[in-house]
Formats: structure tokens, C-alpha cells, sequence
């Protein structure tokens, strides 16, 4: 009742200004959780039912989702602006205005699924468990980097994250790869495929739609569609603009990529779609603010009023913020001061990693080759490189393990021999067993009861007569 009563007393009292929404909440008090109904945030396409329109949002989710939009948000700005000081060198896509995509579907995945995106990948690479840290230090090309600074903007990974891919579209096929291999294993896992307006008309893609479709793989595709495939409008590139359609065959939905809760309803739906039905194409309509990359201002294909309306209307952390406070989880003066922390911690987490080091001219050729053969790296004329193991570099060369500690455990196709060889044993102790009872009741069976070898018990002697005469009866 207090939800329905919070909704009408927002609606009546007309309260559209902050003040006066910081005064209804005060009386009526700060709510755990709350709830909401969306509206226009769906299409769908050969799909019975669609997402639920009525979501419940607690206040610890609330701001743990608006806290993670500051973050990435603050991010990507300080890093743009490392990049125009040169501190960061190379290929930089920054993510700005796409935030409620990456933050809403993270709300909604599980610990056994997987991810795996193109090269604007620096705020999946943090929600995926890469501290800012990390990321900046792997942006300045230094060794504390997540790939110790030798893979730069587009090359990040983490614990079933699969990068951050240069390669425009390639990234599909990988994805639905993943999508066979939880198939494969029975892990409850769907796979999280991303990729961009610009790369949804490429070959590579259609032919990962149709693998996963044939053997009904729990993949995920997301088209990030932001509107431009680099300086190209997207109908100026397609001649089909419903990206959300294009697996003709897979089910698709459309969803308004710049409402978090929206990007987090859709997102359970697919993951529970995949698991039962196979894959799905989800469609986020988003917006990035900055051009494709670093080198491109933004502003030479649309125009800057075009980009500051979008930001009036649709930005995910200005609009998410409006239903925090309307919904009273939390009021004006503590989004500020969460504004105001969330700035600074991020601002001295990157001017910290300013001070780290390069990697050494050593560690260049280390991790060639998973499992290297030659000794020496093929391939590089004119140079004789041994290869260099990097946890040889970081912790010295491992000392041999004596023969005494060695266990004989079977591994790659030794461990199905292995396996089957146990099952057989297993069979045949079953087999044996069931022979020997069977034996012993067939003797049983040939036998009368009481007429035995001479190994049977002996029969029980028969009662002897009464030796005393029986008392006379009494007169």
C-alpha cells in the first residue's frame, strides 16, 4: 500500500520540482524498496511475451547502479582527458552516454555466464571485476596495467570476460564459440555477445546467428546501437534499421538502451530465454557523446546541438537520478554527496597510476607461445629471442618437483580413458556381484527345506515323553 500511496501522492501533489520531491519524501520517509511501471522501453519480435513493464528497485540497488554509472562515466572523461595530454597513446573509444547498457545487463548476469565485446570496452572490463586501476595503468601503458601495459585500450580480459576486441564484428563468432562451449559443459552459463551498429551488416554475423540457431546455443547477441557506425548514421549504412530483427529466424527485442532499468528487465528475460529457447537479439538504442574514437571530435557528421539534446532528454544518469528521488530511496543532498565522492575517489585512483613504470625491454617477447616447443621464437628475422615465461620474470624459475611429490594424474584424452576404465570396473564388480547372489539362490532353491548337506544345520531332535505320571484329579 505505502508503494501505491508513494505514486499517487507523487502524481497529485504535481510535485516536478526537486524541491519539492525532497519535501514529499522527507514525509513520507525514505522507502527500501520501491516500485515503478515502464513505459515505451520494449518491441519485440517473434516473441509471445516480452519483458515484465512492472519492475520493484530497492535502494541498495539504486545506488549501487547510479554509484557504477559516476564511476564509469568520471572514468571516461579523465581518461579523455589523459589522452589529449598524451599520456595516453594509441586507439581510445570511450563509452560516454552508453553507461545504463553495460551497468543494467551486469545487474541481471550471473557468476557461470560470459562476456565478450568490441574495442569500447573499458566500463565491461570494470563491472567484469578489473579495478579502475587497472584499466587506467593498462591505458598508460605501464606494468601495474591489467595486461601489464602491453595491451592497451582494446586488448582487457578478466575471469569470463573475453575482451575487448580490435577487429570490427569479430568478436560474434568468439561469442557464440563460448555460447558451444556452456553448451558443451551443462554450466547454466549464456553467453553475452556485443557488438556495434556498424559492424551488424557483416557476413561473420549472419553465420554466427546461424550456428547458434542450429544447435540452439544460450547466446545473447546485443547490438549496441548508438546511431553511428564511426561517422556514419545508421540509416545512411542499412538498409534495415530494426537491428532487433535481423536473426529473422532468433527472436529479437528492442529496448530504449538509455533506461537502466529497462537494460536490467530485458536482460533477465534474455538470460531465461536463452537457457530455454536458444538464442536471442537484443537491440539497445543508446547515444555515445564523444566521436568513435579520440580522433574523432564528434561533430563533423552531427550537429552539437543534436548531441546536447539528447543529453537534456535521454541521459541514463540524469534520468535514473529523477526516479531514485521521485521513488524516495534516496533524496537530492545525498545523490550530491555521492556525486562529489565518487568524483575525487576516481580523479586520485588515476592521478596514482600516473607514477608507474613501464615494462622492461625483457618482457617484450615473454608469453609468445601458451606452450612453447622451439625454445626460441620463430618468425623474428634478424633477432634471436629465447622465450620468457612472464611468471618467470615476476617470480623467478620454478624449482623442480621431486619424484616423490609426482602423483601419475591422467590429463587430456588419458583422463576419458581413465574414466571409462573406472565405469568398467565398476560394471563388472556390479556383474559379479549379481552372479554370486544369484548362485547362492539357485542351491537354496534346489534344496527342501530341513534337507541339507552335511555342512547344513542338523534338525532339532523330536520331544520326549512325560517321565512323571500326572497329578490325580482333586474331590
Amino acid at each position: 500500500m505505502m508503494k501505491f500511496s508513494v505514486r499517487v501522492a507523487m502524481r497529485c501533489s504535481g510535485a516536478g520540482s526537486i524541491l519539492e520531491r525532497n519535501i514529499l519524501c522527507r514525509i513520507i520517509g525514505r522507502h527500501k524498496c520501491s516500485c515503478l511501471t515502464l513505459e515505451n522501453t520494449f518491441k519485440c519480435y517473434d516473441l509471445e511475451n516480452g519483458p515484465t513493464m512492472d519492475v520493484e528497485l530497492s535502494r541498495e540497488d539504486a545506488l549501487t547502479m547510479y554509484t557504477q554509472m559516476l564511476e564509469l562515466r568520471r572514468f571516461e572523461t579523465v581518461a579523455g582527458n589523459y589522452y589529449k595530454e598524451r599520456k595516453i597513446r594509441g586507439f581510445c573509444h570511450l563509452y560516454n552516454g552508453q553507461e545504463a547498457v553495460a551497468v543494467g545487463m551486469k545487474q541481471r548476469l550471473r557468476s557461470c555466464d560470459s562476456v565478450i565485446t568490441a574495442y569500447r570496452c573499458h566500463a565491461w572490463t570494470y563491472l567484469m571485476g578489473v579495478s579502475l586501476y587497472e584499466i587506467i595503468a593498462e591505458l598508460f601503458g605501464v606494468r601495474t596495467g591489467c595486461s601489464r601495459g602491453k595491451g592497451g585500450s582494446m586488448h582487457m580480459y578478466s575471469d569470463k570476460f573475453y575482451g575487448g576486441n580490435g577487429i570490427v564484428g569479430a568478436q560474434v563468432p568468439l561469442g557464440a564459440g563460448i555460447g558451444l562451449a556452456h553448451s558443451y559443459r551443462k554450466d547454466n552459463g549464456v553467453s553475452v555477445v556485443l557488438y556495434g551498429d556498424g559492424a551488424a551488416n557483416q557476413g561473420q554475423i549472419f553465420e554466427s546467428f546461424n550456428m547458434a540457431k542450429l544447435w540452439c546455443l544460450p547466446c545473447i547477441f546485443v547490438c549496441e546501437n548508438n546511431h553511428y557506425g564511426m561517422g556514419t548514421h545508421v540509416k545512411r549504412a542499412s538498409a534495415m534499421t530494426e537491428f532487433y530483427m535481423r536473426g529473422q529466424y532468433i527472436p529479437g527485442l528492442w529496448v530504449d538502451g538509455n533506461q537502466v532499468l529497462a537494460v536490467r528487465s530485458a536482460t533477465q528475460f534474455a538470460v531465461e530465454h536463452a537457457l530455454k529457447h536458444g538464442p536471442i537479439v537484443l537491440e539497445m538504442s543508446t547515444y555515445r557523446y564523444v566521436g568513435h574514437s579520440m580522433s574523432d571530435p564528434g561533430t563533423s557528421y552531427r550537429s552539437r546541438e543534436e548531441v546536447q539534446a539528447t543529453r537534456e532528454k535521454r541521459d541514463p544518469i540524469t534520468s535514473f537520478r529523477s526516479q531514485i528521488i521521485a521513488l524516495c530511496l534516496a533524496d537530492e543532498e545525498e545523490l550530491k554527496a555521492l556525486d562529489d565522492k565518487t568524483r575525487k575517489q576516481v580523479d586520485s585512483i588515476c592521478k596514482k597510476a600516473t607514477t608507474d613504470r613501464e615494462v622492461e625491454l625483457d618482457e617484450l617477447h615473454t608469453d609468445i607461445y601458451a606452450k612453447n616447443v622451439d625454445g626460441k621464437i620463430r618468425g623474428v628475422s634478424g633477432f634471436h629471442l629465447e622465450h620468457i615465461k612472464l611468471a618467470e620474470v615476476c617470480f623467478g624459475k620454478p624449482k623442480k618437483t621431486p619424484a616423490s611429490e609426482i602423483n601419475d594424474v591422467p590429463v587430456g584424452a588419458e583422463i576419458d580413458v581413465a574414466k571409462a576404465k573406472e565405469r568398467q570396473a565398476k560394471q563388472d564388480a556390479k556383474k559379479a556381484k549379481e552372479a554370486k547372489g544369484g548362485n547362492k539362490k539357485g542351491a537354496d532353491a534346489k534344496q527342501p527345506k530341513g534337507e541339507g548337506n552335511d555342512g547344513d544345520k542338523k534338525a532339532k531332535p523330536a520331544a520326549q515323553p512325560p517321565t512323571k505320571a500326572p497329578p490325580a484329579p482333586k474331590k
